[in-house]
């Protein structure tokens, strides 16, 4: 594949992990009206989330393993154009609360698909220099994503907080991208599939390495979003912050961890070894999060929520190119196990810190039992077993050429 269409194609993947990212966070801004239009208590308007996060669960597994047999492109271009029709439906077709959370659902199914084809695409079109870079853009992506709905979705819903235009606008948006990254995505190079889907996916499944490192995962995008599901009140409630200030102060740690994943492949392609860049991660991660949950002042939360960010992001290169490369025959599923990893502390961490707010009337408690997940599967890295690479390289002719630099 030629330089500029290695280019394109990573500019392109990129878009899509922004656009598709939008769809995590975007409920946020526009969650108190929703819950008013539809009387909803609490519990029901985070079912918002739990409906595209839920979805995503249950197609991700299978998005890695159709992409090893079918093409990275193809798997990607089906559940991003999910995405978009979720998004669309949820503005221009969802009169009730039932039909919101059925076209969140949908577009959740199209986000697990997707992400792990995009991935593995990524990780595919840099085949030497670049490769790692490549896949911390694409992580940093989603982060940012995630974050820019935050300041857009207002302005789209306007004064009268209008939810349904602000969701058809921005999933005209997506789909817009949706059409540029078919009619211009390259095809990847890729070598013929060896085994059929789910037997590729059950080559991943085997694999030790894929399970210690989707734990890293977990505690890098889960711990993310849960600790920027509750950074805001924890802000407000510890510190008194006016409710805007303290949702500034808190996108800290995503907006550290944006830098922190293209900055984690900036390092694997300076030489560090990917399991010492997970621990580094894992490490920081700790102190970060303990000293959020026992910072006596603001500073030092503000301190601990960028370490935090550091901590979550770094690993995110390292831990999808080492599921690669540690399942050669099955990259795209090794990496969709990883993904689903991810996942589950999106969906369990935000509850555990809910109750344990509940039980003992303060933050400390829930961030600390973060925290100690964190210990635990730092623990376990040590089992994880040494991968290189480069073992992962595609045998099509194109992709033993060098790479050049992103």
């Amino acid at each position: 594949m030629p330089a500029s269409s290695r280019r394109r194609a990573l500019v392109l993947i990129c878009a899509v992990a922004v656009a598709v990212a939008t769809n995590y966070t975007i409920q946020g801004p526009v969650l108190g009206v929703i819950r008013a239009e539809f009387a909803l208590p609490s519990a029901a308007a985070g079912a918002i989330a739990t409906a595209f996060f839920g979805g995503a669960a249950l197609t991700m597994l299978a998005g890695g393993a159709i992409a090893d047999r079918i093409g990275a492109r193809p798997a990607v271009t089906l559940g991003f154009l999910l995405v978009a029709l979720g998004n669309l439906g949820t503005g221009l077709l969802a009169p009730s609360f039932a039909a919101l959370l059925g076209w969140r659902f949908l577009g959740g199914l199209g986000s697990g698909f997707g992400f792990a084809a995009g991935a593995s695409y990524t990780r595919s079109i840099f085949v030497d220099r670049g490769r790692h870079l490549a896949q911390g853009l694409y992580g940093a992506s989603f982060l940012l994503g995630s974050g820019i709905t935050l300041a857009y979705i207002p302005l789209l819903a306007g004064p009268s907080g209008d939810w349904r235009r602000a969701f058809a606008l921005s999933g005209l948006a997506v789909a817009g991208v949706w059409v540029a990254w078919t009619l211009l995505a390259p095809r990847e190079p890729r070598a013929p599939a060896a085994t059929g889907a789910w037997g590729a996916l059950a080559v991943a499944l085997r694999e030790r390495n894929t399970w210690l490192l989707a734990l890293a995962h977990m505690c890098g995008f889960g711990m993310a979003i849960v600790i920027s599901t509750w950074v805001t009140l924890y802000l407000t409630d510890a510190f008194r912050l006016p409710l805007a200030s303290a949702a500034l102060i808190g996108s800290l740690t995503l907006v550290t961890g944006i830098g922190a994943r293209a900055s984690g492949g900036v390092i694997l392609e300076a030489g560090l070894g990917a399991v010492r860049l997970i621990q580094a991660g894992l490490a920081l991660a700790v102190i970060g999060i303990t000293t959020i949950a026992l910072a006596p002042t603001l500073p030092i939360a503000i301190a601990g929520l960028v370490v935090t960010g550091l901590g979550v992001g770094f690993p995110y290169a390292a831990v999808f190119n080492g599921a690669a490369a540690s399942v050669p025959a099955s990259p795209a599923s090794a990496q969709a196990i990883v993904g689903w990893g991810g996942l589950l502390t999106a969906v369990f961490g935000a509850p555990l810190v809910g109750a344990l707010l509940d039980a003992t009337g303060n933050f400390a408690v829930g961030f600390l039992a973060l925290a100690a997940i964190v210990v635990a599967v730092l623990g376990l890295t040590a089992l994880i077993r040494p991968f290189d690479l480069a073992a992962a390289n595609l045998a099509a002719p194109d992709a033993r050429e060098a790479s050049p630099a992103v």
